[in-house]
């Protein structure tokens, strides 16, 4: 599989030219694996999910098998994050939930899980887009309706040991969760913060106290996973 020197991951450009031998080989096969489940499963409409913290390379995995599928797949494959399921910032602001965006109670679970049911079902949908140029969710942005559409769902709260999440994970077919270590994972959410118009030390001020908390409940409230993905650096 040969990757552009950089890949779109929610209207960001990320270089990804660093990738070595060996970390292409671990992402092409994990495409196969994936694509090789899928046609275990029937084909047909299938949601496979991928979570772990912020900085985890989640988004850049979903991209790079965006790239793969979209250019040699026989069926449909659609990223969806789960922050295009965020309230909207004037929903937050009325609940007092705008400073700790990002967190398991800032998503409309109920809303996923329509969209999700519907998917499953067959029925046409349109998923939402979570644009970080107005760092709102935009509607309606993903149209589906075709039968062979296999759908990654990507996001930090998947995994979380709770009924409505747990709603959630029944419609998916696979689970996957990726995580490195506290300090490369930082490091990758502050940059990340930086590039989205933050100043870094607004950046690092927002991580010690919204982004941290979140990866210790993500690590310390989500069942086991169906497969662990490797975090790149230890590939």
């Amino acid at each position: 599989m040969e990757l552009p020197k950089e890949i779109n991951v929610t209207e960001q450009m990320v270089d990804i030219s660093h990738l070595t031998d060996k970390q292409t080989t671990y992402y092409k096969n994990l495409t196969d694996e994936l694509e090789k489940n899928y046609e275990e499963l029937g084909r047909g409409r299938q949601i496979i999910t991928l979570s772990g913290p912020g900085g985890s390379g989640k988004s850049v995995i979903s991209a790079i098998l965006n790239y793969h599928y979209t250019q040699e797949a026989s069926f449909i494959f659609i990223n969806v994050g789960l922050d295009a399921f965020h309230f909207p910032n004037a929903v937050l602001a009325k609940r007092k939930l705008l400073d700790a965006k990002g967190r398991y109670d800032t998503y409309d679970t109920s809303l996923l899980y329509k969209k999700m049911c519907d998917f499953k079902s067959g029925k046409p949908v349109s998923f939402p887009y979570y644009s970080r140029e107005i760092h709102n969710p935009i509607e309606d942005q993903l149209q589906v309706t075709k039968r062979d559409v296999l759908l990654l769902l990507e996001g930090g709260w998947l995994l979380r040991n709770t009924p409505e999440w747990g709603k959630i994970r029944e419609l998916s077919s696979f689970n996957l969760f990726v995580q490195g270590s506290i300090g490369d994972m930082r490091e990758n959410v502050i940059r990340r913060h930086i590039t989205g118009g933050r100043t870094t030390e607004d950046a690092m001020n927002f991580y010690g106290t919204s982004d941290l908390a979140n990866t210790k409940e993500i690590l310390e409230n989500s069942v086991e996973a169906d497969r662990k993905v490797l975090f790149y650096k230890d590939i």
